[in-house]
């Protein structure tokens, strides 16, 4: 199920210095009949760049990476490109990170080891919610 007024998949960009949880995330990703991964970034330096090539609906973003930082690069983002749905998939669960990473405009914020699921229907209601 695609949101109203969205043809075609869900495109989804994956930003996560652990290898592993991109794949994870682009399985998961993948299986849904409603969207596609259309890539795996290991740092957020090239964020920018890579949404305005590929444009996808939403990124999935890590807070905890080297390279640039990750809330600097996301508001860079949200006012260069601000159709794209920005959902934070961290590591740290403690209220302060979540709520700068909310104040910055990130859609919602979950902590890893949560539900693909779960996930998923983050992704769907942020692009709903941008259409």
């Amino acid at each position: 199920m695609t949101p109203e007024g969205k043809t075609g998949p869900i495109r989804v960009l994956c930003v996560d210095d652990h290898v592993i949880i991109g794949m994870v995330m682009r399985a998961t990703i993948d299986a849904a009949p409603d969207m596609c991964c259309i890539g795996c970034l290991e740092r957020a330096d090239t964020l920018l760049e890579t949404v305005a090539e590929f444009n996808p609906d939403a990124v999935l973003l890590d807070l905890n990476m080297p390279g640039k930082e990750p809330l600097a690069v996301m508001r860079d983002l949200i006012r260069e490109h601000p159709g794209v749905a920005i959902i934070v998939l961290s590591g740290s669960g403690d209220t302060e990170t979540r709520e700068e990473a909310l104040a910055a405009g990130a859609w919602c914020y979950l902590v890893k080891g949560g539900s693909g699921q779960k996930i998923l229907a983050a992704i769907r209601a942020a692009v709903a919610r941008k259409s």
